[in-house]
């Protein structure tokens, strides 16, 4: 039974990322962090989301400048807006890539590079499904890894679905 990439693919087109005012602007410990991160990444990744985001991964982050250091081991809002970003990009591209996509530009805030990743994520994640995302040309690295972080997501998304259909005993194994 041929897998409904409609229905398979539904929660990609259906899912948004958190906006950056809801992004909590008070201090989160590590714990509260690595929760409300795999709360946010859940609808795309269902139970892989365990492995999105760990503390340790968190302190790699630290220690390669992806992110500051947390302020008496809180993280604010800046922090947490940029391990989102990572979190999405880390399924297609290499911990140093991510470091020079989300490298600000002069007179740019980690605001406004959040808010423009969003739009291009939101747009990738409802695109590739039926493939309006790959009718525009990505304008920048960072274009191309949420494109291919949406694919990633898709792929997952299919896959499930073909684990959870019935199989008929005429298929090809």
């Amino acid at each position: 039974m041929p897998i409904d990439i409609e229905r398979a693919t539904e929660s990609l087109r259906q899912y948004a990322p958190i906006p950056w005012a809801q992004i909590p602007d008070l201090g989160l410990y590590m714990d509260q962090v690595v929760t409300l991160i795999g709360r946010i990444y859940a609808p795309l990744f269902g139970d892989d989301v365990r492995r999105c985001l760990t503390p340790s991964m968190i302190n790699n982050y630290v220690k390669a400048k992806l992110i500051p250091r947390p302020a008496g081991k809180k993280y604010g809002r800046e922090q947490l807006a940029l391990l989102i970003m990572i979190v999405t990009l880390k399924q297609s591209a290499s911990m140093e890539a991510i470091g020079r996509m989300l490298a600000l530009k002069e007179g740019e805030s980690v605001e406004q590079l959040y808010d423009a990743f969003c739009r291009r994520l939101s747009a990738a994640l409802r695109g590739v499904p039926t493939g309006d995302a790959f009718r525009e040309t990505p304008a920048s690295a960072l274009d191309f890894a949420i494109l291919a972080s949406a694919c990633s997501a898709a792929s997952a998304a299919v896959l499930a679905a073909e684990a959870e259909a019935p199989h008929s005993p005429d298929a090809p194994a």
